[in-house]
């Protein structure tokens, strides 16, 4: 008797033991996020695990894409990492990251319909999900009202097409006092609009598309404000970035996403502004979808060995509860179809909250794309930026600089 009281005492022990190891759920992410991070996990996700789990934010300071990459390559990763959709084909193909698929048919927190259909796709490769959008952002329009309001113009709205856009912007010019719309020679603002002009990524034969008559037209309307002198860049008014420009009431318009709301409301918080979608050419719109999802690695280097933890997490961090605390504190655009029906997204009460319901619904219209060049690459956007440059500077014509994109990705493309 005594015998089997030390035996069960002792088997107590250690499934006691076994259950109170600690575990560690490492999260790896971009450095700006950590005080956010920190305090999801403190309040949101925490509480729902059990208490020998610990979820650790781990921010990276230096080249993220590259790091990850080196870290899988070693097989010592995160058990959590951003992935940006602008690598993700690229991090996917490694082959030491784990489709979340499985997963996500069996969850009763997360289910695939309860993203934005857009945000599944742009995760998507070759027909398997590897990453749980955590939130994002689209390019809007953002117009100082008061601006308009002082010359008589029409606010830019949802029904401009890219000359009636042009001519609200040209009359709200000021010179001195602001410039119509602080514009960069930048490819993520240009091809959205060469995208609705109905420019190809490729041609049919796998070539560049950059000569094409649509890609110049819109070369020659993105450019028009810079050329014709109703805009100006950032560098012309002394900032660092179109928004700076905006917040600083020296531009009446920027192309910016919702990145551009948490400046207004530090360095102008009284500002009377607006936004709307960007304007259509023949009824088309284009837009880009930034975001940045949650992955995994694979079973075999996973740190923790625990992928149903894993996914807890994963589950907890992209909760409608979590989703909810990020939007409530301004902090970017959560991934849920379901919050548009959240009080600062479903009743705009100011201008800031409207601005976020704009990004948000620009998302799900049609000619958003996600922010991805493959299978081609940087090179990609490399040339248009060079071209786009060219063009500001009058160096070359709109047709002169996109022939002569065309071109240098033409010979990339052959090597």
């Amino acid at each position: 008797m005594r015998r089997l009281l030390l035996l069960i005492i002792g088997v107590v022990v250690v499934l006691g033991a076994f259950a109170q190891e600690k575990i560690v759920i490492r999260i790896a992410g971009h450095s700006v996020d950590k005080p956010v991070k920190e305090a999801l996990i403190r309040d949101v996700v925490a509480p729902k695990l059990p208490p020998n789990v610990e979820v650790v934010f781990e921010p990276v300071v230096d080249d993220y894409k590259q790091w990850l990459l080196t870290m899988l390559a070693a097989g010592t990763p995160p058990d959590i990492f951003y992935v940006d959709v602008y690598w993700a084909e690229e991090i996917a193909r490694t082959g030491r990251v784990k489709p979340l698929d499985e997963f996500l048919a069996k969850s009763e927190i997360l289910k695939k319909e309860d993203l934005i259909p857009v945000l599944v796709d742009a995760f998507t490769v070759d027909g398997k999900l590897y990453a749980i959008s955590k939130d994002f952002n689209s390019l809007v329009v953002f117009f100082n009202k008061d601006m308009f309001d002082a010359k008589g113009v029409p606010y830019p709205s949802a029904d401009d097409d890219w000359f009636t856009f042009w001519d609200k912007v040209r009359r709200v010019h000021n010179p001195p006092e602001w410039v119509g719309i602080c514009l960069n020679a930048d490819f993520a603002r240009f091809l959205p609009f060469a995208f609705a002009a109905g420019m190809p990524f490729l041609n049919p034969d796998g070539t560049a598309p950059f000569a094409r008559p649509e890609a110049i037209c819109a070369a020659e309307w993105f450019s028009a404000p810079i050329r014709a002198g109703f805009g100006a860049t950032a560098a012309d008014l002394g900032v660092g970035w179109p928004g700076a420009a905006f917040v600083e009431e020296k531009a009446a318009v920027v192309i910016e996403g919702g990145w551009l709301i948490p400046p207004i409301r530090e360095g102008a918080p009284l500002m009377n502004f607006g936004t709307t979608f960007l304007p259509t050419i023949g009824g088309r719109r284009g837009n880009y979808l930034f975001t940045v999802g949650y992955g995994m690695p694979v079973d075999e280097i996973l740190p923790s060995k625990r992928p149903d933890l894993v996914w807890k997490v994963i589950e907890l961090l992209t909760s409608p509860e979590a989703q909810s605390y990020i939007l409530s504190i301004g902090h970017a655009i959560p991934s849920r179809a379901a919050l548009l029906e959240h009080p600062v997204l479903a009743s705009p009460a100011d201008p800031f909250q409207e601005a976020m319901r704009t990004v948000f619904l620009a998302t799900g219209l049609p000619g958003t794309v996600p922010f991805s060049f493959a299978p081609v690459g940087s090179i990609y956007h490399t040339v248009v930026a060079e071209a786009l440059t060219k063009i500001f500077t009058g160096e070359l014509s709109p047709a002169a600089a996109m022939q002569e994109a065309a071109e240098k990705l033409n010979k990339e493309l052959k090597r």
